[in-house]
């Protein structure tokens, strides 16, 4: 019971030691990345940013435009059904 007990403490307190020490070395290899970007990439992105919403946009405005055409239908349908025929009245 003893060396389990021993074990785990001594899993708990490497997690608890390496753990800093793993981010440390990320922190330190994405700081020598070179931070500059070209003036040129953030506009092409910026401008396909904007492709995508306005087209995510029309996409939406048509899919907003057919459920209308859609809910019109089926309110027609409920106004011109009035009783099921076929059944005898007692």
């Amino acid at each position: 019971m003893v060396d389990v007990l021993n074990t785990f403490i001594a899993m708990i307190l490497s997690v608890v030691a390496l753990t800093p020490i793993f981010l440390l070395v990320i922190l330190l290899n994405r700081s020598k990345i070179p931070q500059g970007t070209d003036p040129s990439i953030i506009k092409k992105l910026e401008d396909m940013d904007k492709t995508i919403a306005n087209d995510t946009n029309n996409a939406l405005d048509q899919v907003s435009a057919k459920l209308e055409d859609f809910e019109a239908r089926i309110a027609d349908l409920e106004d011109q059904r009035t009783s099921v025929k076929g059944f005898k009245n007692k």
